[in-house]
């Protein structure tokens, strides 16, 4: 193929992010042609209402229309912010690389959280965010806020909040780290699951996938596959305030380890767990061959097996009874 289209919200932090695949994808096959289309989806049509993320009841309102195209061949590939993303792809479509991941931690932009005043006001749309800040800081104002990051920077420093909450990965994509006042450490204020890395979509029965595997990077896939494993299991929705964050380690990078978080809306509980599954290595150098075939086998499912025990573990201590809070106070 010598030209291909990919289709892309038209944010600058999401037509960013395509140029950088797109540059990506150049690299490795020079003479490609692509053109980029900029999709308007739900989500982006409610920004400017500021309607509270959460009472849209679940993931996907950034992505539909792009997986709507690329059902009806509009597009060939879809690059998405992999966080914004149902844990549940349509028939017909797959996430066919995931390009190396930025940082998946969360910051405050203002202040940080200990030099807020008592009853300070926090801008985030996210009820994950909302929750742990509260966990610790119960006297915030937690106000919602929605748009760009653009927007929600001039919010700021127009003194409609006093801080306010948002993934690092953005703020480095636009070079806009100088505003962060505190980068949260993610073992208290665990990620959303995928944030901080890219998916790119396409159709599963296309030639496309081929094409952009070249740019995919092994550590982040596994590490995505066991967040978006642990979300599809655990359940809940877009007003239940889940996190998830894996990491690959050991001799070899044998080992994936994987946090699974899920708390009370107003962060006066939160459970917590962490477990641990052999998997494959991504820099296999230095593995013997049996031990190197083992761990390709066992990655195939070893993100997935993972997700789905984390969150067994998190539904045996209690969490069923977090997944049916809508904003209300957990229960003894």
């Amino acid at each position: 193929m010598s030209r291909l289209v990919i289709g892309t919200r038209g944010s600058k932090l999401a037509l960013a992010q395509t140029r950088w695949v797109a540059d990506a994808l150049r690299r490795v096959h020079p003479d490609l042609e692509i053109d980029i289309r900029s999709i308007q989806t739900r989500g982006d049509a409610t920004q400017a209402a500021n309607v509270p993320l959460a009472s849209f009841g679940e993931k996907g309102i950034f992505a539909k229309e792009l997986e709507t195209a690329l059902l009806a061949g509009e597009i060939d590939l879809a690059v998405h912010s992999l966080k914004d993303m149902a844990h549940t792809l349509p028939d017909g479509l797959t996430i066919a690389a995931v390009p190396p991941r930025e940082d998946p931690r969360d910051c405050l932009l203002g202040s940080a959280l200990d030099a807020l005043p008592p009853g300070a006001r926090v801008g985030t749309g996210s009820v994950r965010r909302r929750a742990l800040l509260l966990s610790r800081r119960p006297d915030l104002q937690m106000l919602e806020i929605r748009g760009n990051i653009d927007t929600r920077l001039r919010k700021l420093q127009e003194g409609q909040y006093d801080a306010i909450c948002l993934a690092v990965a953005g703020l480095s994509r636009l070079g806009l780290q100088e505003h962060v006042a505190e980068i949260f450490d993610p073992d208290w204020f665990t990620p959303d699951p995928g944030q901080g890395a890219l998916a790119l979509e396409t159709r599963d029965s296309h030639r496309i996938p081929n094409l952009v595997k070249a740019i995919n990077d092994e550590t982040a896939e596994l590490t995505t596959r066991a967040e978006r494993a642990f979300l599809r299991a655990i359940g809940g929705s877009c007003k239940t305030p889940i996190g998830a964050s894996a990491t690959v380690g050991g001799n070899y990078g044998h080992y994936l380890w994987l946090d699974g978080m899920i708390a009370a809306p107003d962060g006066t509980t939160i459970l917590r767990k962490r477990t641990v599954e052999a998997t494959v290595a991504p820099q296999s150098e230095g593995l013997p061959v049996a031990d190197y075939l083992r761990s390709v086998v066992d990655a195939m499912t070893a993100p997935e097996i993972l997700g789905q025990q984390v969150a067994a573990q998190l539904r045996a201590a209690g969490a069923e009874r977090l997944l049916g809070l809508e904003g209300g106070v957990a229960s003894e």
